[in-house]
């Protein structure tokens, strides 16, 4: 028995007024296994799954999207209803959520416990009325409920295993097919629906089924690289394998997605080959042993493994890469004519972030990719270990092989845009092309910082070095310490080392010797930051405080137990380029912009700014200026906290 409750206004999706741009990441992806992404049934919008979010953007404009955030488990699968009023997602604990699309407040109509496991596709019927759902679970792996009330519509049964896809005949009468890793789809009649019959064309693991948009073909897609159709009122197979003339032509690889024209002509297919291809699809009474297709291959990259296919009916055809690429095809006389545009974001959360240029935001993921996003671009730009990765181009490797756990602008008198510091005990340093030299430090390497001169320093989990950037780029100096460094800020002529044990060290930039102590905090330092006008230092802990030293007075405590609105630790501190605010961020997902002339007054504060947490803020100087923020769900927003 399902449990189900309706809920309420969810409030905390109203848009925030000071919020002006927002970039979205992409969609989460998992070599080996088909990705489910859907399209709006009549505007130019995609829908998928990012960790435990679900993200809308637009085809023609990213920064156009909607994020949902209402999960508890990673997401699965999310589909709009066929009025375009309501979508339905699914999530790894086996619930399913059904909120509104059209609604600002987008307000949850259903949540349901559905499944057992892991809820991996869904399908609405034509009418808005019903969902098909499947995935795993202990003995229900698939199951058609009402949409407002979560109430079972039949019983299905059929599959010995997890099942992966399932398909919704759109027009009465309304039937469902189901694929599965038992090698069979099992085709219902209903409602109530209840098993007619299965079919074991498939040799291996059955990815995805589709049905026509008239409902009368049914596609499967496989591991075993068959494609099946079969008839759509009654199931029955049309067609047990389809084959081009040239068996050539062919995918030599396992088939995870296909999707059929608006009109139902063609069929796309994608597969781990690194290809996709458009099928013309025969007519089912006496079809042919083979028929047209044409082929488009993505690159030679293991990234460039084709995992979804989505053709919307108002945009162009859309597949997506292992490597999170998003290619828009273009179609011309029933075959392939190139890919007209890419599409690339973050895979993974968010963990680094600077501002370059001055307007240039350049920031580092958990998975070692780097991303750039310029002023004059809507998009996120992908950067790579060998240079900027060009569209259509095989995926390049991650900047890093491990967490990029911290970004500083690079010093203004070289011609470097920017160094990166990552698991991998690597410091790397790169113009906004390409990635240009590297060295190896001792420990992890945790914070970095630009020193006036032609330098940068580092903070790792041994201790704090020097990287001198010419002739060579190498490490000048390093420091062993006894406590563990975890925050770094360089300014007014001195170094500031931070440490677990909520001690503050200053350090002479040059030899990195300890020059005096500060006053200690209560929590591990977690932020720490110079002002532009060097007056102040911003530190921030994990016991929530913030606290402000004034260097010209031998770093005297300015401020302190006013600043402590946060719920959880700071994690980032950024200070506004006139040295008038400070903005700070945490754990807690809510920004704070504090005002250093009015240090008692209510700060302006954003809430719910990023899910799960903000890991870093900075601000734009050339534009506004404006205050970006990043963070674990994967998107980085731009926003107007002083108008």
């Amino acid at each position: 028995r399902s449990e189900t409750k309706n809920c309420g206004a969810m409030a905390t999706f109203l848009e925030s007024s000071l919020l002006a741009t927002r970039y979205v990441p992409g969609p989460s992806m998992e070599r080996g296994h088909a990705l489910n992404i859907y399209a709006h049934p009549k505007e130019g919008k995609l829908i998928y799954a990012f960790s435990k979010y679900v993200v809308v953007r637009s085809l023609e404009k990213s920064t156009e999207n909607f994020v949902y955030r209402g999960h508890k488990f990673p997401v699965g699968v999310a589909q709009f209803s066929p009025s375009g009023f309501w979508v339905a997602s699914g999530d790894a604990g086996g619930f399913l959520r059904v909120w509104s699309w059209d609604n600002p407040e987008h307000m949850v109509k259903l949540e349901a416990q559905v499944l057992g496991g892991g809820i991996a596709d869904l399908a609405w019927d034509g009418e808005s009325k019903r969902i098909c759902v499947v995935g795993d679970g202990k003995g229900v792996v698939s199951k058609c409920v009402m949409w407002d009330t979560g109430n079972t519509v039949g019983e299905m049964v059929g599959h010995s295993k997890r099942v992966i896809t399932c398909a919704y005949r759109q027009s009465r009468p309304f039937r469902i097919m189901t694929g599965s890793e038992d090698f069979r789809v099992v085709f219902y009649k209903g409602p109530p629906f209840k098993m007619d019959h299965s079919a074991s064309e498939h040799k291996n693991y059955v990815n995805c089924v589709r049905y026509s948009p008239s409902g009368e073909v049914i596609a499967s897609v496989g591991s075993d690289k068959r494609i099946v159709l079969y008839e759509g009122k009654e199931g029955t197979v049309a067609l047990g394998d389809l084959r081009p003339g040239d068996k050539k032509a062919a995918h030599q690889g396992s088939i995870y997605s296909c999707a059929f024209s608006p009109d139902g002509r063609l069929l796309l297919t994608a597969s781990a080959d690194k290809s996709v291809k458009v099928w013309v699809v025969p007519p089912l009474e006496g079809a042919p042993a083979s028929c047209a297709v044409s082929s488009l291959s993505l690159g030679a990259d293991v990234g460039a493994m084709q995992n979804a296919v989505v053709w919307p009916p108002a945009g162009p055809p859309v597949s997506v890469s292992l490597c999170g690429e998003v290619n828009y095809l273009s179609i011309a006389d029933e075959a392939i004519a190139g890919v007209s545009k890419v599409v690339v974001a973050p895979q993974a959360p968010i963990s680094a972030m600077t501002v370059v240029s001055g307007d240039v935001v350049v920031a580092g993921c958990n998975d070692g990719t780097v991303f750039a996003i310029r002023p004059d671009s809507d998009e996120w730009t992908k950067l790579a270990a060998g240079g900027a990765a060009k569209p259509g181009s095989s995926p390049a490797r991650p900047c890093h092989t491990g967490k990029v756990t911290a970004l500083c602008a690079a010093p203004a008198s070289t011609e470097l845009a920017f160094a990166s510091a990552g698991f991998d005990d690597k410091i790397r340093l790169a113009t906004l092309e390409a990635y240009v030299a590297e060295v190896e430090v001792d420990g992890q390497p945790n914070a970095l910082g630009a020193l006036d001169e032609n330098a940068l320093v580092f903070a790792t989990t041994k201790g704090v070095g020097r990287l001198a950037l010419a002739p060579a780029l190498a490490v000048a100096a390093f420091r062993p310490t006894p406590f563990d460094p975890t925050a770094l800020a360089v300014g007014a002529g001195d170094v500031v080392l931070g440490a677990k044990d909520g001690s503050l060290r200053v350090l002479d930039p040059t030899s990195l010797d300890e020059t005096r102590q500060l006053t200690p905090h209560r929590g591990e330092i977690t932020a720490a930051a110079f002002s532009p006008d060097r007056a102040y230092l911003a530190v921030g802990d994990a016991d929530r405080e913030i606290k402000l030293y004034a260097p010209a007075d031998g770093y005297a405590v300015a401020l302190h137990s006013l600043w402590r609105f946060h719920t959880a630790r700071v994690t980032a501190l950024a200070w506004h380029p006139a040295s008038t605010h400070l903005a700070s961020t945490g754990n807690d997902e809510a920004i704070f912009v504090w005002s250093c002339d009015k240090t008692q007054a209510t700060p302006i504060k954003v809430d719910f700014a990023h899910k799960d947490g903000v890991t870093a803020l900075a601000w734009r100087a050339a534009q506004s200026p404006n205050l970006v923020s990043v963070g674990n769900d994967g998107c980085a927003c731009v926003w107007n906290p002083l108008g």
